[in-house]
């Protein structure tokens, strides 16, 4: 329950890790222009296959490589819609494609952006 005044409410965190292959720009075009998505991120982490572990060296870990860490915040009645959207628009059930999960927020407060704010170029 927000506190007087205080526009928001119960929300979830969805948060995958995919490979740094372009994935996660159109999956941020696309949650903005088909669900109206504007709390959401993209950032470089590193990441470590865990079926290479068995590729390593006796007591060394695998190469890390470049991934993305996309993360989304939606109203709790649209969490578990966006979660398959995300898997499916991601495409984390090829091979290599990454993990997708859902954790829940006390608390979110909305994100409204301009009406006739410019889509940025590129």
């Amino acid at each position: 329950m927000s506190a007087p005044g205080v526009p928001g409410g119960p929300a979830k965190l969805i948060y995958c890790v995919i490979p740094d292959d372009g994935t996660d720009k159109e999956l941020l075009r696309t949650l903005r222009g088909q669900h109206g998505v504007t709390r959401a991120n993209s950032i470089y982490c590193r990441g470590i296959a865990v079926l290479q572990a068995a590729e390593a060296r006796g007591g060394k870990m695998p190469e890390p490589y470049l991934a993305r860490l996309v993360t989304v915040v939606a109203e709790a009645s649209e969490a578990d819609m966006l979660f398959d959207f995300i898997y499916e628009q991601a495409r984390v059930g090829r091979p290599g494609g990454g993990l997708v999960a859902m954790a829940p927020l006390a608390f979110a407060t909305p994100f409204a952006l301009p009406s006739d704010l410019p889509e940025e170029a590129g």
